[in-house]
């Protein structure tokens, strides 16, 4: 039996002999267009014209009877495709199954079992359905005619999500509920009413941490893409079950008399625009319209910390994701507790990259395993030490990866934040790929801190050796003059600010647009609505003595975990209640002192980040250090391999030198299996230092020996 994929990727496989069949995308698309009209013949004149529109009439028939040609070499005479002189149409049959008629037929099979009331049908057709639905129609295809389709199907998608968890909440599986939920955001991101759905059943589930997480991505995906908050049923539903758990957990003589702010409150929401950068932009942009029109291209946009570095490239990429080009981004920290190669892994888990990864030959996605298994075999323990071994095999695995990120068939921004700290691997990896296509349709962009701030000399090696080849553009950003500086701090307060206050402001922050809009938030926050007066780290210490005890205290073990941080690890590693724990993160967030980042959240720069963490004693430091060790370990009770350079990091901050260095081995040994060899002697190296920090004696030299 022939299998076609045309939902979240594009193939044509033999299931009995396990082969791809595949000559064009086009062919595909075309099997495509046939079945999104299943048993409805189509004329051959329309079809030629919607796929070659730019062609003749004589042309675009010729174009089709060649992918028609195609077709038949790929599937041969199966009856699924009635061809006639006139028309093309697609029926169903048992021996060739295309992915978008399985779920058609599953999904009008639940919507009867729903009109006669059959609960277990609708939950089985339902759900078979979706698994169908593995992503968007042709993904990489534009074509003006698969738009229409692309957006009905998700539209039917979404709907059957809401059926699926109408049904599974019906019947008592709130956790099916749930699940099918957040399927629907996935597929209509900009619509409010499934993020409502999702938070009421996360509060049946007495999952209050994640009903806030919920409500902060909708936030975050009105305000970044059409920049606006919530409406005011959202913001009302959330106010409801903060005071529901409110009044579920403090007695009755402890509740406050007034209400706690609005949940929804956030101060400086305008603050997305950018102010006062419009040549470095254009610069900027000029860069992208190059790449995307395929010349491949790195950008570093360098400048002191707080000068708006990440700000400005922010900009870039909202303008490419908007125009349906393929933008990812990380981040790198200064703490060195991921793994290597985690930017580029980043990269490869964006849901935008997925497609590009699903049309990989089978030796592509080997490698691309490696990084980021994907449970289709992925590379085994066995794996390292023949990485070892095979050290040439890293051409190979870079090139892998490289068709991943670069094979989705549209231009590709890949953004890569606190270059400074970036490991030894990734940066190699990127030179790789820039170099792989000289007509690659690419564009690194990377932000860079100058200010001396970091040892390490291997990004700033690495940028002048990028520098000479000819692809490297920089671009240096000064700090705001006084003008852009008043524009800026009346975006965030939303008023003009008096004259004296704007020259106390340009003089306490010199222009650094982080400082000016941390110094607007905290007059804010500030009764009498003074400017804060004092230092740089002045003004953000100010920022923190605003909030509430326990909020601070999240601030300060958040700031230790050194990376992103979900609500689950600060529960565990934390003396407060989960409650608590909530309430914290959300004044946090309300604050605009850490925003959301991928499941879970981060500081929304890393200054607050330092700043949060100079405010933990150094004996506090230590037992939060532990604590968000024995939290890691909770959180991943079938393999720890994931997190083991955090652990070991963590475990020698908090001083278990012992199990520092056990992790600090595995992390190598997984470093090696990607041949990232600069990196697992990092952390040999930081296991001996642990190890000769020990007492002298048998075992300590034993541990210095292994």
């Amino acid at each position: 039996m022939l299998h076609v994929c045309v939902l979240g990727e594009q193939s044509i496989t033999d299931e009995r002999a396990a082969h791809v069949r595949i000559r064009s995308s086009r062919t595909v698309a075309l099997i495509g267009f046939l079945a999104a009209h299943g048993g409805s013949p189509q004329n051959r004149q329309r079809i030629a014209g919607l796929f070659w529109p730019e062609s003749a009439d004589g042309q675009a028939l010729t174009n089709l009877r060649r992918e028609l040609h195609n077709l038949r070499q790929i599937i041969g005479d199966d009856r699924s495709l009635v061809v006639t002189s006139r028309d093309l149409c697609w029926q169903d049959s048992d021996t060739c199954r295309v992915d978008l008629r399985v779920f058609e037929s599953e999904r009008e099979a639940a919507l009867a079992a729903a009109a006669r009331g059959d609960a277990a049908a609708v939950l089985a057709h339902g759900n078979a359905a979706i698994g169908q639905y593995r992503g968007e129609f042709l993904p990489g295809s534009y074509d003006d005619w698969l738009l229409e389709v692309r957006s009905e199907l998700e539209r039917r998608c979404a709907d059957l999500c809401d059926l699926i968890s109408d049904t599974s909440a019906a019947g008592g599986d709130l956790v099916g509920a749930a699940a099918a939920a957040r399927r629907r955001i996935g597929l209509q991101p900009l619509e409010e009413v499934g993020y409502r759905r999702l938070m009421h059943l996360q509060a049946d589930l007495g999952d209050r941490a994640g009903a806030l997480s919920t409500y902060h991505h909708c936030a975050s995906v009105l305000e970044r893409e059409l920049g606006v908050v919530p409406d005011a049923p959202t913001q009302e539903l959330l106010e409801r079950l903060m005071s529901r758990a409110e009044r579920a957990t403090t007695p009755q003589a402890a509740r406050p008399v007034a209400a706690p702010p609005a949940a929804s409150a956030r101060p400086g929401a305008a603050s997305a625009r950018l102010v006062g950068r419009s040549r470095e932009l254009g610069l900027l942009l000029d860069r992208w319209q190059a790449a995307a029109a395929g010349q491949p291209g790195l950008v570093v946009v360098r400048g002191g910390a707080g000068v708006g570095k990440s700000r400005l490239v922010a900009a870039v990429a909202e303008q490419a994701r908007h125009s349906g080009a393929v933008v990812a981004s990380t981040q790198c920290f200064a703490t060195p507790g991921r793994l290597a190669l985690a930017p580029v892994a980043d990269w490869l888990r964006n849901p935008v990259i997925r497609p590009a990864i699903a049309a990989l030959d089978d030796a592509w996605r080997t490698e691309v395993d490696r990084l980021v298994p994907s449970g289709r075999g992925e590379v085994g323990d066995a794996g390292s030490a023949r990485a070892m071994v095979d050290a040439w095999q890293r051409h190979r695995f870079f090139e892998g990866l490289a068709r991943a990120l670069i094979g989705g068939g549209r231009p590709a921004l890949l953004i890569v934040d606190n270059l400074q700290w970036c490991d030894e691997e990734t940066l190699a990896f990127l030179a790789f790929c820039l170099a792989l296509d000289p007509a690659a349709p690419l564009l690194v962009t990377a932000t860079l801190r100058d200010d001396g701030s970091d040892d390490d000399t291997a990004p700033a090696d690495w940028v002048a050796r990028m520098r000479m080849s000819g692809m490297l553009a920089e671009l240096a950003l000064a700090p705001l003059e006084a003008p852009d500086t008043a524009l800026l701090a009346a975006t965030i307060a939303g008023r003009p600010l008096r004259e004296p206050d704007v020259a106390l402001l340009q003089a306490t922050t010199g222009g650094f647009p982080l400082f000016i809009v941390e110094g607007v938030r905290g007059s804010m926050d500030l009764s009498d609505g003074s400017m804060p007066v004092g230092d740089l780290s002045a003004v953000l210490r100010n920022r923190f003595g605003q909030l509430s005890a326990s909020a601070r205290e999240i601030a300060g073990l958040a700031a230790a975990v050194g990376t992103d941080f979900t609500l689950d690890l600060l529960t565990e590693a934390s003396d407060l209640d989960a409650d608590v724990v909530v309430e914290a993160v959300d004044e946090l967030w309300r604050r605009r002192i850490v925003q959301e980042f991928r499941d879970g959240y981060d500081f929304s720069h890393d200054l607050l980040r330092d700043s949060a963490y100079g405010q933990v004693s150094p004996p506090r430091r230590w037992l939060l250090h532990r604590r968000i060790a024995q939290g890691l370990e909770l959180m991943h009770p079938d393999g720890t391999d994931q997190v083991a350079a955090q652990l070991a990091e963590q475990y020698a901050r908090g001083g278990r030198p012992a199990r520092a260095v056990a992790y600090y081995g595995r992390a190598a040994d997984l470093a090696a299996r990607v041949f990232a060899h600069a990196e697992a002697i990092r952390l040999h190296k930081q296991a001996l230092s642990v190890v000769r920090s020990l007492p002298a004696g048998v075992d300590r030299d034993s541990r210095e020996l292994a």
